[in-house]
């Protein structure tokens, strides 16, 4: 069984379900090798995770940059329900009920899944931004849900940090005082 075709050597591909060929370099495909690096790394981190509840948040989250994949990639009748960002927003309520209020800037590191966490919402930003550049190809609540998915992940970071007794390191800015958020 062959595992590629080939057909995107001279720098062009279709979006799924289209015969149009189209540059690589076209923002669509930014979007969609982001949201890819995306999930995963989200797969890194959910085999790192201990608990089945974060476990299952970012398996529910991969699930879901599948469907926003598959949207920005042409595929007919797919876009993520609204729902799905009002779920995600009950999760982030869930962990940051244990966390408790965040006043100042984290520096990433800590317990090594923290840390990978924080960078997966780094990805999460970044991700964003390249489906925002192409916003006209995709739902605004599939928009809504990735800003979203940055703050889950945050909150995830804290979470794991303050469950496994590891103390957060905040910015000292080299000021006589750090800004608050």
């Amino acid at each position: 069984m062959r595992f590629y075709t080939g057909q995107g050597d001279n720098g062009q591909t279709a979006l799924f379900g289209s015969g149009d060929r189209i540059p690589k370099t076209d923002p669509r495909f930014e979007a969609l090798g982001a949201l890819d690096e995306l999930n995963s790394y989200l797969g890194v981190c959910k085999s790192l995770a201990d608990g089945d509840n974060i476990k299952s948040a970012l398996e529910n989250a991969q699930e879901n940059l599948f469907i926003i994949q598959a949207e920005l990639g042409g595929a007919k009748n797919m876009a993520l329900a609204e729902d799905k960002t009002k779920n995600l927003e009950k999760t982030i309520d869930e962990f940051g009920g244990f966390v408790g209020q965040i006043t100042k800037f984290t520096i990433p590191g800590g317990n090594p899944l923290s840390a990978r966490l924080d960078y997966a919402r780094a990805l999460a930003r970044k991700a964003e931004r390249r489906v925002a550049s192409v916003k006209e190809k995709i739902s605004p609540a599939s928009l809504a849900y990735l800003n979203r998915l940055s703050s889950l992940l945050f909150v995830l970071a804290r979470y794991v940090n303050k469950k496994t007794g590891v103390a957060e390191v905040h910015p000292r800015y080299a000021l006589t005082a750090a800004p608050t958020l």
